[in-house]
């Protein structure tokens, strides 16, 4: 079976998230959740921090590995010999950037295969940007993440950086 890859941001990782993570670890060998460090972008967590919480949180998939990258995807996917690029939908905006996405790494990389799974119903709404919004208003968010990644927000709202 090919070795799949999951890239995100994950700041922070969500139960949604972990759906997805769950599920397509049924459907492959190995899975890898890739972390993005984009300097581009100012996350709430440092990228050690966020591969920290989801090695905590994929604990208990075996087939499942995180690391962190920076620079192109494709470019990580074929160092790591993954085929199949997962990503996770929760709506249909979500799929007109994510086809693109798709399209263009397949551009860039020949043999490369996006696998979209729609997020469960129950998750379909959630963001990492939704839980840090409510964690930054001191909102119970527990129903929206695992009790490391809680903590991990409460402590960065205590230091007044989230």
């Amino acid at each position: 079976m090919p070795t799949a890859m999951y890239p995100g941001s994950f700041d922070p990782v969500t139960r949604g998230h972990l759906d997805i993570i769950k599920r397509s670890s049924k459907m492959f060998d190995r899975l890898i959740v890739a972390v993005l460090n984009n300097s581009a972008k100012t996350p709430l967590f440092t990228v050690e921090e966020r591969v920290q919480m989801l090695k905590e949180c994929c604990a208990d998939f075996p087939n499942v590995e995180v690391m962190s990258f920076d620079g192109l995807t494709v470019n990580f996917a074929k160092k790591n010999h993954a085929t199949v690029m997962v990503r996770g939908l929760r709506a249909v905006t979500d799929f007109e950037d994510e086809i693109q996405l798709a399209h263009t790494n397949h551009a860039l990389m020949p043999g490369i295969e996006t696998v979209f799974l729609a997020t469960s119903i129950k998750w379909s709404y959630l963001s990492s940007t939704i839980v840090r919004e409510a964690a930054h208003y001191r909102h119970d968010v527990s129903k929206f993440v695992t009790p490391n990644v809680e903590a991990a927000l409460k402590k960065k709202i205590e230091e007044g950086k989230a």
